[in-house]
């Protein structure tokens, strides 16, 4: 049977519908019956590369910030009363969004509005909870990143990677310019992002349009707002020079991490890349994996991966080395399967499986009302088109094996790369 290269997806295209309040709230509705249950979530648009360049770390904070209690929930009442509905809840800060999510039953709809709200209205953190999760950020930091084998990459990376960006710095940030910071400082943050302007809110589940129409001017409609502030604009450019560094930590083993600079997500390029991503490193099929663990035992981990952002990207490849092996054999090899792939060796086979693992993974996540909410919730923040997200597996299948080796030819070279490399403690 032919491989049809450019197949029209299988997902059904997804209805909703968007509602906009007078202080610039932007709304999104989508319904779903099949269980009763509703996932509101919320977005603003601000996140590591809109800190000042002496807070660094202040939108990952902030975000800690935002469970310590409101105008009218006082500190810890918000997980407790989520609990007490059957509720679950959760956030996370990107480097260009922070968001918020809380699933309840769809009986509890307006006891989420209400919460929800309540942290919008008006800046209610006290000094003691502003000290306190100061404190707490920078022991997540020693955890996850410092005395987490190989856990300083990313902030390694990003200075090499994205240099003259605002994305040169982790969303970790920097605790010492935390520690340093002021009430006051949050205060004019919260003042500046949270607020109905810069705001995505997304109702997903169980829901009647106009009444939870209803119960949303009801809660947010009084909410005052400032023009929706302007965001830092960076122009693409790859790398010019290829950067190396030498990082020694408590490891047992070298490891190599290799990072790409990619032009912003959603980009032709950048799906393009995805694929190619996917081909090299998913699945003990995958190329790397046949070549450098099972055939010549080089490394006992490997993967490829696009972290996508808003105005730039990266392909990060990273690999866990065998004793004994040395870190430059392990580039060299990862070097010559990239190079085919550049050259034109990849075949139709190889791209219909991976279009078809995107488009799997795609239909498997719009399942849920928490994936639905969270896709239509970014493209409405970042592209401000949440009909995007009827176009996902679109996107992806219309790619052929000839637009993966250009993007690789074009982007996948020496001089638009770093290098970190990370030996043990001697």
């Amino acid at each position: 049977m032919p491989i049809e290269l450019n197949p029209k997806s299988h997902i059904k295209p997804l209805e909703f519908i968007e509602h906009k309040l007078e202080n610039g709230l932007s709304i999104i509705l989508q319904k779903d019956t099949t269980i009763p249950s509703v996932c509101i979530n919320t977005c603003y648009h601000v996140g590591s590369k809109d800190e000042p360049g002496e807070l660094h770390g202040f939108a990952h904070l902030f975000e800690h910030l935002m469970f310590e209690g409101s105008k009218n929930i006082s500190k810890g009442q918000y997980d407790k009363i989520s609990t007490s509905a059957g509720g679950d809840n959760n956030a996370f800060t990107s480097s260009d969004v922070t968001n918020y999510y809380i699933i309840l039953p769809s009986n509890h709809l307006e006891t989420g509005l209400w919460l929800e709200s309540d942290r919008m209205l008006e800046f209610s953190i006290s000094e003691e909870s502003f000290n306190i999760q100061k404190k707490v950020v920078a022991e997540e930091k020693q955890q996850n990143y410092d005395n987490r084998p190989y856990g300083t990459a990313s902030s390694e990376m990003a200075p090499l990677l994205f240099t003259g960006t605002n994305y040169a710095w982790d969303t970790i940030g920097d605790m010492e310019q935390l520690k340093n910071s002021t009430l006051n400082n949050a205060k004019n943050f919260f003042g500046k992002y949270y607020n109905p302007s810069n705001c995505v809110l997304v109702i997903t589940g169980d829901i009647d349009y106009n009444k939870t129409i209803s119960l949303i001017e009801k809660y947010y409609s009084e909410i005052p707002s400032p023009p929706k502030p302007i965001k830092p604009k960076i122009d693409f450019t790859p790398l010019k020079n290829e950067s190396r560094i030498i990082v020694h930590d408590n490891i047992h083993l070298p490891g190599v991490f290799i990072g790409y600079r990619l032009p912003k997500e959603w980009s032709d390029e950048t799906v393009a890349l995805s694929l190619a991503s996917e081909i090299l490193s998913t699945g003990e099929s995958s190329r790397f994996y046949k070549k450098l663990v099972y055939e010549k035992e080089l490394v006992s981990e490997i993967a490829a991966y696009i972290d996508t952002r808003e105005q730039f990207s990266a392909l990060i490849i990273y690999a866990i080395l065998m004793p004994c092996v040395k870190i430059e054999a392990v580039v060299k090899e990862i070097d010559s399967i990239i190079d085919e792939m550049k050259s034109g060796k990849v075949d139709n086979g190889e791209i219909t499986k991976i279009k078809n693992k995107f488009e799997t993974r795609i239909h498997y996540r719009m399942q849920t009302n928490m994936m639905r909410a969270e896709y239509l919730t970014h493209f409405k923040t970042v592209h401000n088109d949440a009909s995007m997200i009827n176009s996902i597996a679109e996107k992806y299948l219309r790619f052929t094996k000839n637009d993966v080796t250009e993007n690789a030819n074009k982007f996948l070279v020496d001089s638009n790369r770093v290098i970190l490399e990370y030996h043990p403690h001697e």
